[in-house]
């Protein structure tokens, strides 16, 4: 099915629990096809910015005279594993579904186009885990 998708420029949801090799298996596809691979590693606190990427102030190659330039964020990618959206905040969730549906990211007021068609793989926990990991129970000392 993966294959399906990347010959035809599709997107796709992976949806299952942890240990079965979703990523694995996305990382020897992008490999086959000679694809650049980025994944994102999804968290509440996880900034627009950092996944669409964003603007510096630096100095051209050769050049003396500083600007902002952009430095291009993991949505660059040719085939992109975005992993866990659903613990993203809706503000993430927004710069990356921009970026999957226009194929251009918008940040500081210029737009940035893909120059190569990407692919995304999507990647949840599944509803009826809300923590990767289980937390331990506490146990309390009392006096």
């Amino acid at each position: 099915m993966l294959l399906v998708c990347a010959l035809t420029g599709s997107h796709a949801l992976l949806v299952g629990v942890p240990g079965l090799a979703k990523t694995l298996m996305v990382k020897a596809l992008a490999s086959a096809f000679r694809w650049k691979f980025a994944r994102i590693q999804f968290t509440p606190d996880l900034m627009p910015s950092d996944i669409t990427g964003y603007e510096l102030l630096g100095r051209e190659e050769g050049g003396l005279a500083q600007r902002m330039v952009f430095r291009p964020g993991p949505v660059f990618a040719n085939l992109v594993l975005a992993d866990e959206i659903n613990r993203a905040a809706p503000k993430t969730q927004s710069a990356l579904l921009e970026a999957m549906a226009e194929q251009h990211v918008t940040t500081g007021g210029q737009t940035y186009r893909s120059k190569s068609r990407s692919w995304w793989w999507l990647r949840k926990i599944p509803s009826s885990r809300r923590e990767p990991i289980p937390c331990p129970k506490r146990s309390w000392i009392g006096s």
